[in-house]
């Protein structure tokens, strides 16, 4: 995962919504996490019949990136 053009993209989007809380930036940085790995990895899991347990590991590791680069630009602005 090429995580410098995802900061730059999120820092634009902390930036263009004013968020300034931990809460908001967790959920910034949640939203593409879940929203975009998650969601696009789910389907090819399902139809592989992949164990969910595999799932959660392998989307996991973008949702936790994104939500501690989220937190981690709205709390250093």
């Amino acid at each position: 995962m090429r995580v410098g053009n995802h900061v730059i993209t999120l820092a634009l989007i902390v930036q263009l919504t004013g968020a300034s809380t931990a809460a908001e930036g967790v959920l910034l940085g949640l939203l593409p996490g879940v929203g975009f790995f998650a969601a696009i990895q789910l389907p090819n899991y399902t139809f592989e019949s992949r164990s969910l347990k595999i799932y959660v590991i392998n989307v996991g590791y973008p949702v936790v990136t994104f939500t501690t680069i989220g937190l981690l630009l709205t709390v250093w602005q």
